[in-house]
């Protein structure tokens, strides 16, 4: 009877170490994914900024078409100057407060 408690006791002390080891893979595989996504959150963010400023670029581009006088579309040239102009004053204006 005792001998059989001594290998019941040594199996549930293997099973343990087993899923000691199971556990410290599973987290050392969590902590690499999670480094994982942060490094593409960090790559995604780059990209977002990367995006934004070639947007401007091109918005300031397509303004410039549109100023260049070979446009046929003058209104939206005009629009884009007064919105502008009135971000220049609202500037102006908090720049007065």
């Amino acid at each position: 009877m005792n001998e059989e408690y001594n290998k019941l006791i040594s199996r549930m002390n293997e099973n343990i170490h087993k899923l000691i080891l199971l556990y410290k893979k599973e987290k050392e595989k969590n902590e690499k994914l999670s480094n994982e996504i942060e490094t593409i959150n960090n790559e995604l963010n780059i990209y977002k900024a990367k995006y934004q400023e070639f947007e401007k670029k091109y918005d300031n581009l397509k303004l410039a078409k549109s100023l260049d006088g070979n446009s046929t579309d003058e209104r939206e040239a005009r629009l884009k100057l007064n919105r502008i102009i009135r971000e220049i004053d609202n500037c102006i204006a908090l720049l007065n407060k």
